[in-house]
């Protein structure tokens, strides 16, 4: 098919950790992990299309951002708490290298420029940049497999390339609820029943990741210097079944984030904003990931909603979702540009 105007589009969902146990580093830097996953239902959107002129510039993809109309990403960059600049647009953006990982497995790159419409917070603890990675993905696979009147690599091959990205992106392809372990990326699907609803409450300023994890090292230090490290205690049996059939209660009692204590240490506001929103209602707070956004649990839809209007009514930012949703997928539509 001709490239002139081709595109794709792919969406992916934000994730929150109901578990995540830390272990101490390897050799190599990096933490083992246990963790339950879950995609929820607010999403990025990317989209590929073929440009011959982006190959004579830089790596042969270019990428452009804007935020999702209607999203509470877009109410914060309105409000000046977020700022679309703190979002790279050269190769450390994780969605150009996705894009360009599609083409070498292609062996063929004929110009690549993405369109990422943003709703996931940026470095808050939701994987916006592993979800625009995992779109990115699906996206360019359609693409150039059809440019090129070849079959797609497929889900399998793409969530291989996508641990050698970001050690959550491959579950972002994947979607649903899952088990990671080692880096997170070696994943078991958990197969669920009814949905939960949680609450996210993103903060007006990000943290890295990284500057979390040396957080937790710094707390464990001295059984890393000891030479007794300690692998990350394994996922609790009861929380995993209670998130598999949507017991909200039962999954309230046990989830648990080890990165919170760091991720509190370096933003100590979100104690009381975790304490707060139970006062509100939440059947359980906790920090997403390595934060700072903050997750509340809530039993019902209406619960959720009137947390978020609560929230909302002190002037923060709040929205419900719902999960498990599936991982990355492809719009099925095609056109011209």
């Amino acid at each position: 098919m001709s490239p002139a105007g081709l595109w794709a589009a792919a969406s992916a969902p934000a994730k929150t950790n109901l578990a995540l146990h830390v272990g101490d580093p390897g050799p190599d830097g990096f933490h083992p992990l246990e963790t339950l996953f879950i995609a929820v239902d607010v999403h990025e959107t990317v989209t590929a299309s073929i440009n011959s002129h982006v190959t004579r510039r830089g790596s042969g993809v270019l990428v452009s951002v804007s935020p999702a109309p209607g999203s509470e990403y877009a109410e914060m960059i309105q409000s000046g708490a977020a700022r679309l600049s703190d979002i790279p647009l050269d190769s450390s953006n994780l969605a150009v290298r996705a894009a360009l990982a599609v083409c070498a497995a292609y062996e063929c790159n004929p110009g690549i420029e993405l369109r990422i419409d943003k709703a996931v917070p940026v470095a808050g603890g939701m994987g916006g940049g592993s979800a625009d990675a995992a779109a990115a993905l699906v996206a360019v696979d359609a693409l150039l497999a059809r440019h090129l009147d070849r079959p797609r690599l497929g889900r399998e091959r793409l969530m291989g390339i996508g641990s050698e990205l970001g050690a959550d992106v491959p579950f972002m392809v994947l979607g649903g609820l899952a088990e990671g372990r080692g880096r997170g990326n070696d994943l078991r699907t958990v197969e669920t029943g009814n949905q939960l609803h949680v609450v996210f409450v993103p903060q007006d300023q990000g943290l890295s990741t990284p500057a979390v994890f040396r957080q937790w090292d710094r707390a464990h230090r001295a059984t890393v210097d000891q030479g007794s490290a300690q692998a990350p205690d394994p996922l609790n049996r009861t929380l995993v079944t209670a998130a598999a059939v949507g017991d909200a209660a039962g999954v309230a009692t046990w989830v648990r984030n080890d990165l919170q204590p760091p991720a509190i240490e370096l933003l100590p506001e979100l104690a009381a904003l975790l304490n707060h929103g139970v006062d509100l209602g939440a059947l359980a707070g906790w920090v997403s990931g390595s934060g700072p956004t903050v997750c509340f649990l809530a039993r019902s839809a209406q619960d959720a909603d009137n947390l978020v209007d609560g929230l909302r009514r002190e002037h923060r930012h709040a929205f419900s979702t719902t999960g498990p949703v599936e991982g990355a997928q492809l719009i099925p539509e095609w056109g011209t540009i």
